[in-house]
């Protein structure tokens, strides 16, 4: 009956404060943390319309004592409760809040739970996980009752729509594992909540409450390729280096939820490796190393792995070939000496030895007899820094072997070059000082002394055709070495030209090329200038011979001739000497050849009768002279006993033209 009244009094409250503005808290809800009987109870609620004069009660019913246990919360609404208050808890409870609004109350649904079973775990924490072939691992941190729990997981690539699966887990386990395939190359985004699994026969799976969503976690891409990393080096006079490292980030879809490098620097060589994480945003590092050896490195990590691990070594600064001292080790906090053996130069690992308390005397007795150590003495006021570097010896002796590859080229009659190869640092038992060479040939040996560090030597002022023996040892402070030898013979001098005459020859040369191009240059400007009078050239005449004239080749006789005056064709030819003759009456030219025989009667020929267009038959022993061409047709109208004249050749000739000529010249 006071139950009945209880709930009558609060459904009236309930209808004056809503219609009075007051608004109700949500149904509360009261649990325990784990599975655990003696584990107290957590209550709360969620106000939609918060202010801040409004206080809450919490009403718990106990139905054995028939009466209800308020708690009285302020303006919290979360309430925390000893397990002695709440009395009886295994059996069903009413469970309100009331709300108070300055004269007015309202109260909350009520819910009846029984407490034993109200378990609600915290939200789920991924502690680890790692994607690979094809599958997400999650590692989930587990609840302190270590019992088995229900989990509900749910899953979208970005933007689409959510996946959900359940899965349990077993008891007593230090983590609990979930393995879920996913696609590879997408970028997935999950969220987890669990439920506790109860036992006890009162409970069923109904009474516990689903823990909270864990927060929205991306997952992205494994990282499969490890950082390219780049080394910029500057080194300082003061022991120091400056080292700028840098490397390119990875790919988008494997930087998402975030990316950090990991380093590891080995800077001190008498101190453990330095261990430096870098985060996504930093993608340089500077740092300032000693003259020895360093090691770095670094190692890209997400959310579901991490990358190989890059290695870079950064080699020590170039041995020094005599003791170097960089700085006072007075004022040092930290010092370390590190010495090793050297063979060719180069540092053998495993005999490298390091010290904190000696120093450089106090191991010059401790190594090996005629062999070489390095010895690098770093120091620590402000920033590690080396303080000297010095090879040295604990006792010096003379080289065991003499140098090699000894060869010569470049061989002239009177020099030669001879080149070697160094001798290898663990045979010299010394500091080799320098090479010695012996030439022997032609009755005497010359001696020379090259500088250590040279492979070579030119060999001058030898004689022609002559066997030499040449001979190199290297020497230390200790002596001489073994010597290489090797035998040549120098080639015979071929007699010519000196160089000097040769030189001579050759400008000569130039000078004659020189004067006949000007003097070809001069002609041709002087023709430019002064164009030279062409001379007449007189052609030979072109004939045209009647179609029936006898063309037969005939032989050809000589006979003296003279060449009398010039006379006038239509003149008489009465005082002509006797005998046969030639005429050109074309020139008026008169030729007399004496006959072999004459007429029976010994008279003279008169020859006047002849016409100038008539053409000397073959047949006729006497020649006519050659006219010279080219003779050209006209076809103007010429008039009788005309005179032409014509200049050819350095000859005059003047032409009489009758009027059966139908040419002229």
């Amino acid at each position: 009956m006071e139950m009945r009244v209880v709930v009558l009094f609060l459904v009236v409250s309930v209808s004056l404060s809503e219609a009075a503005g007051c608004i109700p808290t949500t149904s509360p809800q009261c649990y325990k943390k784990s599975t655990n009987p003696d584990d107290d109870f957590h209550c709360e609620w969620d106000d939609p319309n918060s202010e801040e004069n409004q206080t809450y009660t919490l009403y718990i019913w106990d139905s054995e004592k028939k009466t209800a246990l308020y708690v009285n919360t302020g303006n919290h609404t979360k309430k925390f409760i000893a397990l002695e208050e709440l009395g009886v808890i295994s059996s069903k409870t009413d469970i309100w809040v009331q709300t108070k609004v300055s004269n007015l109350t309202c109260n909350s649904s009520k819910i009846s739970v029984i407490l034993i079973c109200s378990v609600k775990y915290s939200k789920p924490n991924i502690a680890s996980m790692e994607r690979s072939a094809g599958n997400l691992f999650l590692s989930l941190d587990e609840p302190k009752d270590n019992k088995s729990i229900i989990y509900e997981i749910r899953w979208r690539e970005r933007g689409s729509e959510w996946q959900n699966a359940t899965f349990e887990t077993k008891e007593n386990t230090y983590k609990d594992l979930y393995t879920l395939p996913l696609q590879n190359q997408t970028v997935y985004q999950i969220q987890l909540r669990r439920q506790a699994k109860l036992h006890s026969p009162q409970c069923n799976d109904s009474h516990s409450l689903w823990s909270d969503w864990s927060a929205l976690t991306d997952i992205p891409l494994e990282i499969h390729v490890p950082p390219v990393i780049h080394l910029e080096e500057k080194v300082w006079s003061n022991g120091t280096r400056d080292i700028k490292i840098t490397w390119a980030a990875t790919s988008a879809e494997e930087t998402v939820g975030g990316v950090t490098y990991n380093m590891n620097l080995s800077l001190w060589s008498c101190g453990k490796p330095k261990r430096i994480q870098l985060s996504t945003l930093n993608q340089t590092f500077n740092i300032s190393v000693t003259y020895s050896e360093a090691r770095i490195s670094i190692i890209a990590t997400n959310k579901v792995g991490r990358s190989a691990p890059q290695k870079i070594i950064i080699p020590p600064v170039k041995h020094q070939n005599e003791c170097v001292t960089f700085t006072n080790i007075t004022k040092a906090k930290k010092i370390c000496l590190e010495w090793y053996k050297m063979e060719d130069g180069e540092i053998l690992p495993n005999t490298v030895k390091k010290s904190r308390e000696k120093l450089a005397k106090d191991i010059k007795n401790e190594v090996q007899k005629f062999v070489r150590h390095y010895y690098i003495l770093h120091v620590f006021s402000k920033k590690h820094q080396t303080a000297e570097m010095c090879p040295f010896y604990s006792k010096e002796g003379a080289p065991v072997k003499g140098p090699g590859g000894v060869n010569t080229n470049d061989l002239t009659h009177e020099s030669v070059v001879l080149n070697w190869r160094h001798i290898p640092v663990a045979e010299q038992r010394g500091f080799l000082k320098h090479y010695i060479i012996w030439i022997s040939g032609h009755g005497k040996t010359t001696l020379h002394k090259v500088p250590a560090d040279k492979t070579s030597f030119l060999i001058k002022n030898l004689h022609p055709g002559t066997s030499y023996t040449i001979s190199i040892a290297g020497t230390t402070n200790a002596g001489k070495g073994p010597n290489t030898t090797v035998n040549i013979e120098t080639q015979i001098k071929e007699i010519g030209l000196s160089w000097q005459d040769q030189t001579i020859l050759s400008v000569c040369v130039v000078a004659l090329l020189c004067t006949l191009i000007c003097s070809f240059a001069a002609r041709r400007f002087k023709r430019k200038l002064c164009p030279v009078v062409p001379s007449p050239v007189v052609d030979a005449a072109e004939f045209l011979y009647p179609q029936d004239q006898d063309l037969r080749q005939i032989t050809e006789e000589v006979h003296e001739f003279v060449l009398l005056l010039r006379q006038e064709l239509n003149k008489s030819t009465e005082n002509v000497t006797p005998g046969q003759s030639t005429i050109l009456q074309n020139f008026g030219l008169v030729v007399f050849e004496e006959e072999e025989e004459e007429g029976e009667e010994g008279e003279v020929t008169n020859l006047s009768f002849m016409k100038s267009c008539f053409y000397p038959n073959p047949s006729y022993r006497g020649k006519t002279l050659q006219l010279p061409e080219p003779f050209h047709s006209t076809d103007s109208p010429i008039k009788d006993n005309d005179n032409e004249s014509t200049y050819r050749n350095g000859l005059f000739f003047e032409t009489k033209v009758q009027e059966c000529d139908k040419t002229s010249l």
